[in-house]
């Protein structure tokens, strides 16, 4: 799970857990397996856009949000996924970091 602290406090509201029961009904089955001709049952919501690459409150609130930045996965799925964007590990989360505070810079401080 993400350390970013406006994440943690967006997944834990009732909002949250309704879009995601949602998403759920909606997709019983993981996107991913079923795209590669598997049935298994999806229990996870992956956010494909993560939140935590938000700059600032109002856009992860968005991403958070946003049932368009949302897949259904199964467990397996979701970690190969976060693993195939390179989103595992101490390292991973090193260079998340380092890219969250390179778009602050640029949003913020740049003329671009």
């Amino acid at each position: 799970m993400a350390k970013d602290k406006d994440y943690r406090k967006l997944i834990n509201t009732g909002r949250w857990r309704k879009l995601r029961r949602s998403v759920l009904t909606a997709h019983p089955l993981c996107e991913r397996c079923y795209d590669e001709g598997y049935i298994t049952p999806a229990s996870e919501v992956h956010h494909r856009r993560p939140v935590e690459y938000g700059v600032d409150y109002a856009e992860k609130h968005r991403l958070m949000y946003d049932p368009g930045n949302l897949c259904a996965l199964c467990h397996d799925c979701h970690v190969k996924v976060h693993t195939e964007m390179g989103r595992s590990g101490k390292e991973a989360a090193r260079r998340r970091n380092a890219e969250v505070v390179d778009a602050v810079i640029n949003r913020f401080f740049n003329d671009g």
